[in-house]
């Protein structure tokens, strides 16, 4: 199908805001679209509204399946896209109006791959537009993957556009609390121009079901994110080895990072302990800068008792009241 864009949107368990995301790209003023809603076991009335909205506009497929996570309901996605090019659109999130016209036309006219743009967190009474350069700017795409370390937007999935080629045989990494971390990267070591541009297309709602988590399951996030970064520079070392170096160090400073976190666990944090023995017991790798020594040695040698009572020291409080619910 010719220019049309394939709008992968997973479902579960979002009724009450499906609607207003559905309406936002329905009525985009870009038309050449396939909509592909995956039911993934909802348990409200969310897989009803997505029959509905399909009665209604022959643009939107959709897939019911047995709840199998976000990963296997954006999996499903992958499979039934038939387009050129390729968006994500979380199903309790909505897009800005007229922004597929204007995603298109930037991908086409630096002659992209793929093109990133900014967005809104948007929360109960507030919102706070997330724009992090001032006009446009094209990469090629190693050195737009060199960004991954030190920004954390661009492992974000729906603030961009893509040519579908780019995932042709890649698909998420199941059984995850996180998805996009394992994912996104791997489409950019096949690009060869990234465009970012600094209009704000999306609105990403914040809501309480993303931050008042059990325990466990917050410790969960935090192992997926030190195994993500693991695979992330595992991957690029080997099919882009003159990156090492960046990877190598970045790799470093993230351990340090995540070892702070007020969500570890002794779980996690043994983990990180693991991944730094096992990062010089490894031939080859870079020797790390003065500058990482420190928290290098920190993370070495004290106990994981101990980091983890700091790390509880540092939990900042959450104002609940200000996210969706």
């Amino acid at each position: 199908m010719k220019d049309t864009i394939s709008v992968i949107v997973p479902v579960y368990n979002v009724a009450d805001y499906l609607p207003q995301c559905l309406d936002s790209i329905l009525a985009q003023d870009y038309e050449q679209i396939e909509v592909i809603l995956i039911d993934d076991g909802s348990k409200d009335a969310s897989g009803v509204i997505c029959d509905q909205y399909a009665a209604q506009d022959s643009r939107i497929r959709v897939i019911h399946q047995k709840n199998g996570g976000a990963a296997a309901a954006k999996n499903a996605g992958l499979r039934a896209a038939t387009g050129t090019y390729l968006s994500f659109v979380d199903s309790d999130d909505y897009l800005e109006p007229n922004v597929y016209g204007y995603m298109l036309g930037v991908l086409k006219s630096e002659n992209a791959d793929a093109a990133q743009f900014a967005f809104r967190d948007v929360y109960r009474q507030r919102s706070e537009d997330q724009v992090f350069q001032s006009g446009r700017t094209t990469l090629e795409g190693k050195a737009y993957l060199l960004r991954f370390p030190t920004d954390w937007t661009c492992a974000l999935l729906w603030n961009k556009l893509y040519k579908r080629a780019l995932f042709d045989g890649i698909f998420f990494e199941e059984g995850h609390k996180i998805d996009d971390e394992y994912f996104t990267y791997q489409g950019f070591l096949n690009a060869g121009k990234v465009v970012c541009d600094d209009r704000i297309i999306y609105n990403y709602r914040r809501r309480a079901s993303s931050v008042m988590l059990s325990p466990e399951s917050q410790s969960r996030v935090v192992m997926d994110r030190i195994d993500a970064v693991a695979k992330r520079r595992q991957t690029i070392i080997r099919r882009a080895p003159e990156l090492r170096r960046a990877f190598d160090i970045s790799f470093l400073d993230a351990l340090i990072y995540m070892s702070e976190y007020p969500d570890n666990s002794l779980e996690s944090l043994n983990l990180l302990k693991d991944q730094l023995k096992g990062y010089f017991r490894t031939r080859g790798n870079t020797i790390p800068p003065k500058c990482l020594w420190r928290g290098l040695l920190k993370l070495a040698v004290t106990g994981p008792e101990k980091l983890l009572a700091a790390c509880r020291q540092e939990t900042p409080p959450v104002d609940v009241e200000d996210y969706f619910p």
